[in-house]
Parts: C-alpha cells; structure tokens; sequence
C-alpha cells in the first residue's frame, strides 16, 4: 500500500518541546495549518514561511496558500502552491495536483476545480487515487447542491471500493476540514431530499430504496440517519397516498395503483387506509383478484373495519363469486350495526340488506309464476319441476346470488329485479301435433328426467326440443311442452292449465313449432307449412297468434325453408305464406291481440281447425275470445255452447248467430259446428253517394218528427244481447208471419215455404223441419243487426252497452203477446236528450229507418208454448226486402225475444 509524502502523524500531534532542529519545520507547518483552521491568516503566513526558511517542504507551502486565500491573494496562493511541486517526488504529484484543484474551488472557482478533477479521473491509473479523486468530487457536487451528480460520480467510487484506501483522504481533511465519512449516505440522503422539496415522487422513492438497500446496515447503526431514513419514509408515504387519490379523482387508476403500491413499499405504519384506496382503485380496473388481496390484508390488519369487508364484498362481486359477497356483506352490515360510532351506524341507510333483496325478489316471483306455466321441464336435468322446486333451484344458482350481491349498495330497483328474475326464469314452448302415445308427467316423473325415457319416437320428440332449447343460443333452462307438463289427471290443474295456456305461449320467451310432416327438401314454393298437419288442429291456431317469438322446425329439426330468421314471424316469406292460408293481414301473424280481430273473424280463423276431443273444439280458444268458462270434459258439445254463450255475454255480439245449418242442443240461436263461420254473412250493398240524404229527405216527408224520435230511442236503448239461463236475450226488430204455405215439397235441401210477413210482404225459405200448416204455431222474422243500423256520427252509439236492461223496452216472453200489437211507447226524458250536436236527432232517426228500408238476412224463429223461441234451421240464409220507406215507424216492432 502506497504511503502519502505528508506526515499525517506528524501533522496532527502535540508539538514536543524535545523535537530535534531538523523537525521544527514541520511544527512550524502544524502550527500555520492549526492557525488557518482558525482563520488567523496573518499567521499562519508567518508559521508557513518560518517553515520554509527552515527547510522547504510541500506542505509548508500548501499552508502558506491556504493563508494567501485567505487574506484575497488567490494568484500569489496559486504561484506559492506551484513552488510546491518543486519539493516532492513525482509520485507525490498527484495529490498535489488534487489540492491544488481543491484550492481554486475554495477560491470559488467552482467549475474550474471540478473540471480538473475529471480530467484527474480521465488520466489516473491509480485506484487508490481514483477513489480519492472521485470522493473529492463527490464531496464538491454536493457542496454545491448538485446532488443528482453528486450520486453519479459516486456510484463509480463503489465499483472501485475493494482497492480504496484512505490516507489521501485523510490529509484533504486535515487541510480544508472536508470530512469524506459516510459521504455516500450523505449524499444520497440530500439527494432524496432535494428530489422530495422538488415533488419528484418517483424518484424519491427510487433514490431512498436504494438508501435503505445499499445502507441498510450503516443506517441502522447511525441513529440521526435512522430517524432521518423513517421522517423522509414517512414523507414519502404520505406524498404517494396524495398522488395516488389525485390521479383517483382524474381517472387515472393506473397512475394510482402504481403511487399506492410505492407507498406501500414502505411499509407504513397504518396501511389500512392505504390498502383501502388501492383496493378500490384496483377494482376500478378489473382487476378483481388483486383488490381482494388487499380487502383480505384490511381485514387482517382489522377486523372490525367495516370498509374492509365493504372492499370485499365488491371484489368477490367482481370476481362473480356472488356467494362469499352476500357473506362479506353480511359481516359489514353486522359491523356497520353494531359500532359504537353513530356516524358509522348511520351508514346503514347506505345498504340494502340481502333479506330486503329477497324480499323484493320473491315480490317478483311470485308476480312472474303467475304468468308462467305450473310444471316446465328443467332442460339441464331433465326433471320436471314445480314452481317451489324452480324457486328452490333459483335460490341456490349463480343469478340469484348476483341479484342480492348487485341490490347491496343500490337502492332496491324492482323494475331491474323483476327483470333478472324473468331472465333466469323465461321457458321456450313446443308447440306440435300430437301423433300417439307421447311421454306424459307420469312417464317422465317415472324415470326421474327426460333424458331417462326409453328410444322411442316421440319420446326422441321430446328430447330434441330439449336438446335444441338447451343448445340455442339464448340458452333456455326451461321448457314446457303439452305432452309432459299438465297433471291430467288432478281436474282442477288440467283446468287451470287450459285457461292460463294462452298467456302461458304469449308471455314464452319464444314457441318452437315442430312440423313432423314437413319434409327437409321442403321449399318456398311448395307450401308445405300451409298444407301441415300442424295448420288444421285447433290448440295450435292460439299457440301461433299468441307467440311473440316462433321458430318452425321440419321433421329433421331442421329451420323450416332453412331461414335464419331468429323469428320466422319476422320472416317475410313464412309470414306471408302464414297470412295467405289464414286469409289475415300480415300483421296479424305478428303483432295479434285478442281485441284485434272483430267476434266472426276470429271465429272463422277456428272454422277449420278440429280437435280429437270435442271439448278442445272450444277450450283451445278460451284465450283468443279472453273468455273465463272453465273448462270441463265430459260435456261434448255443451262446451261450445258455453264458449259461443260467453262470447256473446260479454261482447253483445250477434253475428254469433249469423250462421245456416243445424242448431246446438245446447240452445237453437248457436251453430252445432264452428265450421259454419267459414261462410261469409250476407251483407246489403253499400248506398249509393248521396244516396242515404235523398232516402232521409223523403223519409222526413211522410213521417211525424215525434214517432221517428221515439222509434230511434225504442231501438238505441235496447239493451245488448246477452244470456240468462242458457237463454239468449236478443234484442231485434221482428217482423211476424201472418200465415204461411208451401211451394216447394222437400227433398235434401228441404221444404220450400213462403210466408206472409207484417211489413216485409211474402218471404221464401227453405227447411228440413217440418212446418204444420194447420197447427196454430207463431213464428216471425227478426232482424237483430241493429248496430248495422246505428249512424257513424251517433253520438249515443255505444248507448246500449251502458244499459243492462230497460224496462220500457217491451221483451217478448209469453204467448199473449204474438200478435204484436202491444209495442213499447214513446220514452220520456231523459230519452229525449239531444244526442248529437253535430247531427240533429231527426236525422238520426231517418237515417236509421233509411238503412232498416236496405235488403237484410232475417232469422226465423218458432214460438213455443212458454213463450220463448226456438230457432228455425234453414239451408239458406233467409233475404228479405227491406222495411218499406212509406211504413210508419210506430208499426215498426222493437223487441227482446227469448231464445233457448
């Protein structure tokens, strides 16, 4: 190891008074170095020149230019200095260049000594020297504040630092009083603070870990350091926790996860908070996973932190584990109720418990189930299912855990509920022709699942529809199909299926209609759908118009014509091929309602369908009338008569009994077949323009103003038609036969007859029933299309639905009164109301008796011996000229006849 050329020993001992002569100069030399630590130039000067008066040495005159920097002699200091190269050996040259520099940077010339000094470094091959140099250059970087330079001229020392030793050091510090210990921390450590005045967050950071992991030793044995190192940490912390919620409230997440985990990296003392917002921030991103970490060290850290569970519960939801969220957030609300704290208790009203969830989610059920089939099969098992057993099934899945886990810091929005509740719940229909023995619920419940039923056909039928509910793409878990799903054999189930089955298909997320005899080469132009079985069954004409969403599969399960159509009802061409065999408006295919189609077009669309059970003729159209019979087998065709009986009950519709052919048991005015609605009722020609005005205007010159009023109300008043007993009440204008003849003796199309007929003239009709002449018997004619009569502009034409019953209308109910001689009078007030502001009611009046004069289809009734009617089965529609114009309407009979 080299040694310096200056005596440090020497240097700094005690002067001893025994010193030989030959050693005064270098006490001469101590005492002007002691005398410029002290700043006693002018002496120091003199002690530097004694000593080299005595004998010349390199220190002596490096002190001497120490004092002449001192009293402003900076040029004569320089020149000094260089006399002492003159008095060393060249490997002390060196150091003395190294002093040199040093003393043009006490000399404030700055940029200049540090300048040299990389030159030094640039040309040194000495290691010892150069950790010398690079020290010294340190140590001037950092007395200038350059620390950023101060750490890189450093950081090459340490590569060199094996090989390094001190003594060079040590005499630069006995000269200019630079202490070089611990120069690396007291670098870094004005480095990292200079960075942290200068918001320089990340590299504060960076510089004071690599403090703590270069230093880590020192720091520790070094108290000041120590309590340095922990107020900076300390700073740092709470400048990222700053940082890391500015970029929060700026949307950066990133920038704040990355400020929170750096402040983290110094592991405060109180993370919790810290740990908190980085939870959430990571949430913020996605990142699911990672948050729950966080949440989990919260709750280590304390578990009695209700935000802790908070950022649990929304890390679990995030992660869809919606089950150990519920859990979390159950232990918050628990935490949250119990705190001794009232601002945290008052958080409560923040929350929605999952029992209130619940709650509203049963609400939702319970209004969906009643809505939705009785039994759907469970496409994922099989199974038949309940609708306890689906509630079960529901409660213990994935979407309902979701729906309690989501409510929790929302208000509860049953709106959103009900709709994720019918999400998971929404069933596709089948809707098929049945071919045999098809799986029943007893079958099914036999072997535990649909899956489990033996190879057969039909049972593959049933599997494939659950296969492709299953499969699709909406993904269907429920599934209803006629064959399995009604307990036929509890009545009071069957029934209650029978009437709910059209809601049951209106509200089905979608109706997959199975064409088992529609073959997969099937095309456009070969109407195979409108020649299918499927298209003359009666239960299938309500599945098609009630379905919101229908998909037609052939016999190879195979969409039908191929189309993609996710609705085939939106499908242009099987939506025409459908409205053209069913002879309705497009639109009906798609957007039917029951109240969109008037009474005798819905029944001639059931006109030709048929059922295999008489009963179904009329129950499969319970919901296309929105009729509430109850259904019941065993009754025949008794159910048709209740169903036509209801329609007519509740629309006050006649052209029910618009119809030729044989008569209902049930009662005479009704058809024994609905296939009699397939002809098309009589109708007179439409008026001539102008026509109705001239008609009214001659009218208005052969009638009294007072009897045409009173016929008017006589007719708008009268109540609508209706039933009582099995009996219709059918309010009409009746025309009585006065006496009656053949003319024609019958044969297959039956009698032919021509009657006299108050008013109307004579009257040809023909008729299978045998007609005595000579028995007293009374029969009459009746109109009973009296809303064909009403005027457009009568402000009163929805008069007679507001009135059940008038009892100044005369009803026909006994024998004495066939002659119709006894009519009802002129009413009084309030019947002579003005009905119209815009039409006088004389007008309306006339305008009646205008269209009663027009050609109409009478019904012939038969008088029976209690008073009411029967009808008269005819072969023909009976046509009769109308009311002449020139009849006074007091001869015009208004009626209610009783027909059973």
């Amino acid at each position: 190891m080299r040694e310096s050329s200056v005596n440090v020993d020497t240097l700094v001992s005690d002067v001893d008074p025994s010193t030989s002569s030959s050693d005064i100069h270098h006490i001469l030399a101590h005492n002007a170095l002691l005398q410029v630590r002290s700043q006693n130039w002018s002496s120091a000067y003199e002690d530097a020149q004694k000593s080299i008066a005595t004998r010349p040495s390199a220190m002596a005159h490096i002190v001497k230019a120490l004092a002449q920097i001192g009293m402003g002699e900076t040029e004569k200091a320089l020149w000094v200095f260089d006399l002492a190269f003159g008095n060393c050996n060249p490997k002390e040259s060196n150091l003395l260049l190294l002093i040199k520099t040093i003393i043009l940077f006490v000399a404030r010339k700055c940029d200049t000594a540090i300048s040299r000094v990389h030159d030094l470094i640039s040309v040194s091959r000495d290691d010892d020297m150069m950790c010398c140099y690079i020290q010294v250059l340190g140590k001037m970087y950092l007395m200038q504040g350059d620390y950023a330079l101060a750490v890189q001229s450093l950081e090459r020392e340490k590569v060199l630092a094996s090989s390094c030793t001190g003594s060079d050091l040590e005499t630069i510090s006995l000269i200019f009083g630079w202490s070089f210990d611990r120069l690396q921390i007291s670098v870094q450590r004005f480095h990292c603070e200079n960075l942290y005045a200068s918001g320089r967050a990340e590299e504060t950071v960076e510089a004071l870990h690599k403090i703590l992991d270069t230093f880590g030793e020192e720091i520790r044995a070094n108290k000041a350091t120590a309590d340095w190192v922990t107020d900076l940490r300390i700073k740092c912390i709470d400048m990222l926790e700053v940082l890391g919620d500015k970029a929060v409230s700026s949307g950066e997440h990133e920038n704040a996860i990355a400020r929170y985990t750096s402040a983290l990296s110094f592991d405060p003392s109180n993370p919790i908070n810290i740990f908190l917002k980085r939870s959430e921030a990571r949430a913020s991103k996605g990142l699911w996973e990672d948050a729950l970490k966080d949440a989990n060290e919260v709750i280590k850290l304390d578990q009695s932190s209700h935000r802790g569970y908070e950022r649990k519960y929304a890390a679990l939801h995030g992660v869809e584990d919606y089950g150990e969220a519920n859990n979390a957030l159950l232990r918050m609300l628990s935490i949250i109720e119990s705190s001794p704290d009232e601002e945290i208790r008052r958080l409560r009203a923040n929350y929605t418990a999952p029992r209130e969830t619940i709650a509203a989610i049963d609400i939702a059920i319970h209004e969906i189930f009643s809505l939705c089939p009785l039994i759907l099969i469970d496409v994922t098992t099989g199974r038949l299912c309940n609708a306890q057993e689906r509630v079960q099934i529901f409660k213990l899945e994935t979407p309902f855990k979701k729906i309690v886990s989501e409510t929790a810091i929302t208000k509860i929005d049953r709106a959103h509920i009900r709709q994720s509740v019918a999400k998971y719940f929404k069933w596709i229909m089948l809707s098929h022709t049945w071919e045999g023995k098809e799986p029943t619920l007893k079958d099914v419940n036999l072997v535990d699942s649909v899956w489990k039923l033996d190879e057969s056909p039909l049972n593959e039928k049933l599997r494939q529809f659950c296969t492709l509910a299953r499969d699709s793409e909406d993904g269907y878990r429920w599934a209803w199909s006629d064959t399995c799903c009604i307990d036929k054999d509890t009545s009071a189930i069957l029934s209650q299926s029978l009437i709910s089955m059209y809601t049951w298909y209106g509200k089905a997320a979608e109706t997959l209609v199975y064409l088992a005899d529609v073959l997969s080469s099937a095309e456009l132009g070969d109407l195979a759908l409108t020649k299918s079985r499927w298209m003359t069954r009666a239960w299938t004409l309500q599945e098609l118009l009630a379905s919101k969403v229908v998909r037609f599969y052939n016999c190879d399960w195979k969409p039908y014509l191929n189309d993609t159509h996710a609705n085939h009802k939106e499908s242009s061409a099987i939506k025409q091929e459908l409205a053209n065999a069913m002879g309705v408006a497009p639109e009906t295919i798609t957007s039917f309602q029951p109240e969109d189609l008037g009474v005798r077009e819905k029944l001639r669309l059931a006109s030709t369908r048929n059922a295999t059970v008489e009963e179904d003729i009329a129950y499969s159209l319970i919901g296309i009338f929105s009729s509430d019979i109850v259904p019941r087998y065993g009754l025949g065709k008794t159910a048709l008569g209740h169903l036509l009986e209801n329609i007519v009950a509740r629309t006050g519709d006649v052209t029910v009994i618009a119809w030729i052919g044989q008569p209902l048991p049930y009662n005479s005015a009704l058809p024994a077949s609905l296939a009699v609605y397939s002809q098309v009722p009589y109708s007179p020609p439409p008026m001539e323009d102008g026509e109705l005005e001239t008609c009214v205007e001659q009218l208005r010159t052969q009638s009294s103003p007072q009897d045409v009023i009173a016929f008017y109300y006589r007719v708008v008043l009268l109540p609508r038609a209706t039933f009582s007993n099995r009996c219709l009440q059918l309010p009409c204008i009746a025309f009585y036969v006065k006496k009656i003849g053949v003319q024609e003796l019958g044969g297959s199309q039956g009698t032919l007859y021509r009657a006299a007929v108050s008013l109307l003239g004579n009257v040809e009709f023909r008729t299978t029933d045998a007609m005595p002449l000579k028995k007293p018997r009374k029969l009459v004619f009746v109109h009973p299309w009296l809303r064909d009569l009403r005027d457009p502009l009568d402000d009163e034409s929805e008069a007679e639905s507001d009135v059940g019953s008038n009892d100044e209308v005369e009803a026909e109910s006994d024998a004495g009164s066939g002659d119709g001689s006894d009519d009802a009078s002129a009413p009084t007030s309030p019947l002579h109301a003005e009905p119209s502001a815009r039409v006088d009611p004389s007008t309306l009046a006339l305008r009646l008796i205008a269209r009663l004069g027009r050609p109409f289809n009478a019904i012939l009734l038969e008088q029976q011996p209690n008073g009411q009617y029967k009808r008269v089965a005819t072969e023909n529609e009976i046509i009769v000229p109308g009311v002449p114009y020139k009849t006074n309407p007091k001869d015009i009979k208004v009626k209610v006849l009783e027909i059973d």
